[in-house]
């Protein structure tokens, strides 16, 4: 059987550009925190990021303008945070990035 486990470095020298990335976690819950931020490190541009209520994770790659589309029911960190700010400012007046919201 194929290994099916890799190192962070392995996972994140996968990732190309224009790739869809589907982030698992909720808002700022059991969130790819460490692969997120690994792949900042990384040269890689327009990804496309999707889940159900992608946060912290998603946001560092809007932040860092490594994300250009957010397919989601809801992008924020949480009531009391509000909206992920590296989104928001991504996709705000006509931003670089743009939203796709699912019902």
């Amino acid at each position: 059987m194929k290994e099916k486990v890799t190192s962070l470095s392995k996972a994140v020298d996968l990732i190309q550009d224009g790739m869809l990335l589907a982030m698992s976690g909720n808002a700022m819950h059991r969130n790819p925190a460490l692969f997120s931020m690994a792949l900042t490190l990384r040269s890689v541009k327009e990804l496309k990021v999707c889940g159900a209520a992608p946060g912290l994770s998603a946001d560092c790659l809007f932040a860092t303008n490594q994300a250009d589309t957010a397919y989601f029911g809801f992008f924020g960190l949480e009531n009391e945070a509000g909206l992920a700010p590296g989104m928001r400012k991504s996709m705000q007046d006509d931003g670089p990035a743009r939203a796709v919201e699912g019902s």
